[in-house]
């Protein structure tokens, strides 16, 4: 059986990569094609039936990307495609029934973790009936769901993931890796358990340390790979000790086996944090943690469902910035019960904090989330599954997140956002300082230190004066809110491509550091500190430039999925909407 799986590879794509080598292992036949955004639609397609296969998966994870596989999924059939076309994922699986329902291109939707499903679906094409986790068309037209059956717990007996190539930093191949599956907390905004409880089995299971380790030392010994990106939900485990000893482990069983001088990336809760195991970590090679922060005000961690406190994100920030680590975070600083008070605290926040790279939005709500049944429990809830909306309760907080919305929209979504870059520019410095420690200076180290302060008292500074603009305005007032809007986009736009300018001349003088492969010092005034391009850049956002709309070719791509060109607001805009 012939199986093309689809989905985004801004990075390595685990989910597909698993199920390529479950397939394999089962004697079919499975290749990946990668789908990043909707002007790839009409070649992704070509790609696809170039294969001539039996089976065409899509990986439909995220809501915000739904219509756009389904625009993919119609325009397979109109080009001819007769097989069997299923889909999987988050934003499938949640709302299965629905899609089988709208959708005529679709045959069927897999309801848990890839692996087995894909498996089974290929061995039992003809007749669906028995095969559990399956919601599914039958030759009648009737929609049918099969009941999960549980996802492996057996972590270990998944075959290894398929690899072709890997993307480089600085010369250091860099791979994607999972050592564990789901996670123990049930956060109000996050899917993670609708998921888990709809695939059925234990949320959360975690892989062998001998496992794990024979899988990093086949990438380091035979593809070079030096840097370790670990795409966990959580790396860390509930109970501390058991963590410290699992990473004591880890970092041992490493050593044995001759992999070192490596560097690895993870995502942790803020609890998760203390010294005596970031230490362990610090000699496996961590360099960057991005931290589960979320709110910085208590009522807002409790309203979000966090089951954390304000002092434990306080004392992982202070461990992780003293072990000299890039850590990057999100704060969800909007949700329907917020009030100008915790805003207020959330601004207090960034104040102390302006060393961290970080990104701000509204929690959003997606199906099957604790966030989305509080909605509908308000009867606030609006539009539909291909992406919900409220209103914020306090019409002060809702006019704040309204003109803060538009004037940091570029900044914080777009992917040329500052926020995005700023994290990259941290990122970039901290691979170097791993890897190449006697290419920098302290010139250098300084440059990249004040870009991330000073990007971030930029934000803080707008979110101050909007603030004000809000507390002494009516909030009825359409006319006054719409003309803040575009006042402060026009500010928050101009500092932006001003920053913008200054990191990128930064990331020239870290490239050069690298490149001249010798102790580089910054020179001010020189033809460093502008890198090849800027004109452009400038021009991007106050000239007449015709981006030629819908044409543009949105690609080269990096790790963050940052464009290497600006994308003009009204496209960016109209990408997010899948119009």
């Amino acid at each position: 059986m012939k199986i093309v799986l689809v989905g985004a590879e801004l990075e390595e794509n685990l989910g597909l990569r698993y199920m390529v080598s479950a397939l394999t292992q089962q004697g079919h036949s499975a290749v990946i094609v990668p789908f990043n955004e909707k002007a790839e639609i009409l070649q992704t397609v070509e790609k696809i039936l170039i294969e001539l296969p039996d089976i065409i998966g899509l990986s439909m994870v995220f809501t915000s990307r739904g219509r756009e596989f389904c625009h993919l999924a119609e325009q397979l059939r109109e080009s001819g495609f007769k097989g069997h076309l299923t889909c999987g994922g988050h934003f499938a699986a949640f709302n299965c029934q629905k899609l089988l329902a709208d959708f005529s291109c679709f045959d069927s939707v897999a309801l848990g973790e890839g692996e087995e499903l894909i498996c089974s679906l290929a061995d039992n094409l003809d007749d669906l009936a028995g095969v559990a986790g399956f919601c599914y068309r039958r030759n009648d037209g009737e929609i049918c769901l099969n009941q999960g059956h549980a996802n492996p717990e057996n972590l270990d007996a998944l075959p290894f993931p398929y690899r072709t190539e890997f993307h480089e930093y600085y010369e250091k191949p860099i791979a994607s890796v999972l050592s564990s599956r789901g996670c123990w907390h049930a956060c109000a905004f996050c899917s993670i358990n609708a998921w888990y409880r709809g695939g059925g089995g234990k949320k959360f299971r975690i892989r062998s340390i001998d496992n794990i380790v024979l899988e990093m030392k086949t990438l380091y010994h035979t593809h070079g790979v030096r840097i370790f990106n670990f795409q966990d939900d959580n790396f860390f485990l509930p109970d501390r000790q058991q963590a410290l000893a699992r990473f004591s482990e880890l970092r041992e069983s490493l050593r044995r086996e001759g992999v070192d001088e490596i560097a690895i990336a993870v995502k942790a809760r803020p609890e998760s944090i203390n010294r005596e195991v970031i230490s362990v970590l610090d000699e496996l090679g961590i360099f960057r943690v991005f931290l589960g922060v979320e709110n910085a005000s208590q009522r807002g961690l409790d309203n979000l469902n966090r089951k954390g406190t304000v002092e434990q994100i306080e004392t992982a920030l202070t461990i992780l910035n003293d072990f000299d680590i890039h850590v990057a975070y999100n704060l969800l600083m909007f949700e329907p019960d917020t009030t100008m008070d915790d805003i207020l605290i959330n601004l207090r926040f960034m104040e102390r904090h302006v060393d961290n790279p970080f990104n701000f939005c509204r929690a959003e709500a997606y199906a099957c989330t604790g966030l989305e049944k509080k909605l509908r429990d308000y009867d606030i809830l609006e539009g539909d599954y291909f992406g919900f909306d409220y209103r914020i309760k306090d019409d002060r907080v809702e006019t704040f997140h309204k003109i803060v919305n538009y004037a940091f929209f570029d900044r914080n979504f777009s992917d040329f956002g500052l926020h995005y870059f700023n994290m990259e520019v941290d990122f970039s410095y901290q691979l170097m300082r791993r890897f190449y420690i006697d290419r920098l200076n302290e010139g250098l180290r300084a440059e990249v230190r004040a870009f991330i302060k000073e990007t971030n008292v930029d934000t803080h500074r707008h979110l101050c004066r909007i603030y004000d603009l809000v507390q002494s305005m009516d909030p009825s007032n359409t006319d006054e809110v719409k003309n803040s809007m575009k006042e402060m986009r026009h500010i928050v736009d101009k500092s932006s491509n001003k920053l913008r300018i200054q990191g990128q001349g930064i990331m020239d003088r870290l490239e050069r550091a690298f490149s001249e492969k010798t102790l580089f010092s910054v020179k001010s005034g020189s033809q460093y500190d502008r890198a090849p391009g800027l004109t452009f850049i400038d021009s991007v956002f106050f000239s007449d430039i015709n981006h030629e709309g819908d044409k543009q070719s949105l690609t080269d791509l990096n790790f963050f999925g940052s464009f290497q060109e600006a994308v003009p607001y009204e496209l960016y805009k109209s990408m997010r909407r899948g119009n």
